[in-house]
């Protein structure tokens, strides 16, 4: 048996080792647990496409886009790329989508015959949406804070149950 094992110095050592050992498996333990644990869940109103990297509420606050109460329970929404757009279908009454350009202070800009960029390249196609310009949309816009937009296509439902606008807010 060598001498330095059974000196109080190297038994101290060995304790130390050993003791560093055990405290760094129990923190990555603890980590591996905590990383595996469910989180609050994916937002049902998300389309797939959503990074799921902001809430919903979060989203909109950044792009200064407000929700009446007759539209929080029909919405959909993504924020689906590094831009931070925000996009958002919407669905409901007159009155209830009158309040949605209401309070975010949108302006008519009349029928369009040529769909905005993002409704055409990919980007709405990429949330499921089929935006036909022969469909009659509304286009509306706003600036609701500087360097931030709201652009919404609205038409009415051909079975005239209501209203269905798509957003993009950035």
């Amino acid at each position: 048996m060598g001498a330095a094992h059974g000196t109080p110095a190297a038994r101290q050592r060995t304790t130390a080792v050993i003791t560093a050992v055990l405290v760094t498996a129990f923190v990555i333990g603890i980590l591996v647990v905590v990383s595996r644990a469910p989180g609050p869940g994916r937002d049902a109103r998300a389309y797939p496409a959503d990074r799921g990297t902001i809430t919903l509420a979060g989203a909109l606050g950044r792009a200064h886009v407000r929700i009446p109460d007759c539209l929080a329970g029909t919405l959909r929404y993504a924020v689906p790329g590094p831009s931070h757009d925000l996009y958002l279908l919407l669905g409901g009454s007159r009155p209830c989508l009158d309040r949605f350009i209401t309070i975010n202070t949108l302006t008519g800009e009349g029928t369009v015959s040529e769909l905005p960029a993002w409704a055409r390249d990919g980007r709405g196609e990429a949330l499921g949406w089929r935006l036909d310009p022969s469909l009659g949309y509304t286009l509306y816009t706003g600036r609701p804070a500087p360097d931030h937009e709201v652009e919404a296509l609205i038409r009415e439902l051909s079975d005239g149950s209501g209203l269905q606008a798509y957003v993009r807010a950035t």
